[in-house]
């Protein structure tokens, strides 16, 4: 099968009431894979997109506020970007109290960012224990929106203002920062990621 780069419609199905669908943005010469357990309702999409710089994986989870790992070394909490990554093979792993962790291999590739978005499957022996797990609290860093003149600042889906606008977010709000390119923040959106101009936001710690 023939497909073009761009935004696609992907179902899988393992029975009738077995199905998976999802939107997932092809690129040429990059490879995305698909990892799914149907009986758990789990697993993840992984795929690349160029960076330019050093090597990154931005990792978003469901639920939210999963413990990231690369290397047996805690990094952040979901969605977050973990920057500056040494090409190579590495171990991530992303965990969350009454949910089994995902355990992957990856190799991260200089000039390319690694987009990793999981589901965790839940795990019934943990949830019985759930109160007595103290969840780790990781600071995070915002961005809230200043006076635009309009009220309102776009959010577009790559840091450029040629870049399609994919929203807007209003004077006042906080969004969750994952980095920075340019003069442009890379935001949390919703359950996306997009960029606003730097000029019209300021950094804070939450």
């Amino acid at each position: 099968m023939n497909l073009t780069p761009g935004e696609i419609d992907l179902k899988l199905v393992a029975s009738p009431d077995q199905i998976w669908e999802r939107k997932i943005r092809l690129e040429n010469n990059v490879t995305s894979v698909i990892g799914w357990n149907f009986d758990e309702d789990s697993g993840y999409v992984l795929s690349m997109e160029k960076s330019g710089q050093a090597g990154s994986i931005l990792v978003s989870s469901s639920p939210g506020g999963a413990i990231i790992s690369v290397d047996n070394e805690i990094k952040n909490t979901t969605p977050a970007k973990i920057e500056k990554i040494e090409a190579g093979d590495r171990k991530l792993a992303i965990s969350f109290p009454g949910y089994k962790q995902l355990n992957l291999m990856v190799r991260t590739v200089e000039g390319y960012q690694m987009l990793i978005d999981a589901k965790l499957g839940v795990d019934k022996r943990q949830m019985e224990a759930l109160p007595t797990v103290a969840p780790i609290e990781i600071k995070k860093e915002m961005v809230k929106i200043l006076s635009t003149g309009t009220g309102w600042l776009r959010v577009r889906e790559t840091p450029s203002e040629a870049g399609r606008e994919i929203g807007k977010v209003d004077t006042g709000e906080k969004m969750e920062l994952l980095g920075e390119e340019g003069t442009w923040y890379h935001v949390v959106f919703g359950e996306h990621q997009g960029f606003i101009a730097k000029r019209y936001a300021e950094k804070i710690v939450e």
